[in-house]
Parts: C-alpha cells; structure tokens; sequence
C-alpha cells in the first residue's frame, strides 16, 4: 500500500507507534502537515482534529462497520474544514473469509453478530480478529479522489 501511495505521489508518513503518538505537541505538528490521512475506522482517525483546513480524511471501513458511524467521523469533516472520503471494505478484503468461508454470516450478513452478541461480540469479530487485505487496486481508486481534492505531491498520514 505504501508503495503505491508514493507512486501516486504521495509522500508517505506511517504513525504506529504509541510512543510516537503519546508526544500530543510533537504527533499533532506531523498531522498538521498533512493533506490526507489514512487509516482503518479504530486505529487512531480522532487525530483528524489537527488536519489543516481543507484536508481530506480518508476512513477505511472494516467489514462489520458497515452500520452507521458516520458521527464519528465523516459528519465532524465539514465543521472542521476538512473533506471525507471512505473505503467500504468487501468480506474478500477480510482475513475471516480464511476462517469462516465467504458464504458465511459473520462474512455476509454481519449484522447477525451484533444481534446475537451486541457490540463487546461484533468488536471482538470485526476489530480484534480481523486482519484488512484491501483490494489495492479497487483501494487506488479511493487515494486518486483523494489527490483530486489536495493537488498532486502531497503528504499523507497512515495512521
């Protein structure tokens, strides 16, 4: 993924570090030099509050999230001066389909899991054992909008 990013011109920051994240003046500098960022719906999007104006926050949404969390993000966007874009992940892009098979209900009716077991089971399903594949090429698509909305040559954090 971050080769294709850089292929498209962006000039790639990766914060996965919590030791990196834990310095709140230093992490909000980075992000603030940012024209995008990246990241998967629960891995650190809250630090979209330090995006410049007129930066694009790309959501990518795991499977299972496919029910309504656009408060958390996407709704804030506009307020802030920000834009929003997501990426639905599709269950073929999901590490479950090595466990469960395609056809199952965890992959294809995931609203069953949160019925069944509330939130603590479809965290657990969607959050804490699932693993993204994403369909980079399908994903590309995503990031060219992306670009479109900033100009050419841009900094990018992956969170």
């Amino acid at each position: 993924m971050v080769n294709m990013m850089k292929e498209l011109g962006f000039r790639v920051i990766i914060a996965n570090s919590s030791k990196e994240m834990t310095n709140v003046e230093k992490f909000s500098r980075v992000v603030n030099s940012c024209s995008v960022m990246v990241g998967v719906h629960g891995a650190g999007l809250a630090n979209e509050i330090f995006l410049p104006d007129g930066a694009v926050m790309v959501q990518v949404r795991p499977l299972g999230f496919q029910w309504d969390v656009d408060s958390f993000y996407s709704e804030p966007c506009p307020g802030m001066g920000l834009r929003y874009l997501e990426y639905m992940m599709e269950p073929e892009e999901s590490s479950l389909v090595d466990e469960y098979g395609l056809d199952h209900p965890v992959l294809q009716d995931t609203a069953s899991v949160s019925a069944k077991g509330g939130y603590d089971a479809a965290r657990e399903m969607y959050l804490d054992k699932q693993n993204l594949r994403l369909n980079l090429t399908r994903f590309r698509e995503t990031l060219v909008q992306a670009l479109r909305l900033v100009g050419r040559g841009t900094n990018v954090a992956n969170v």
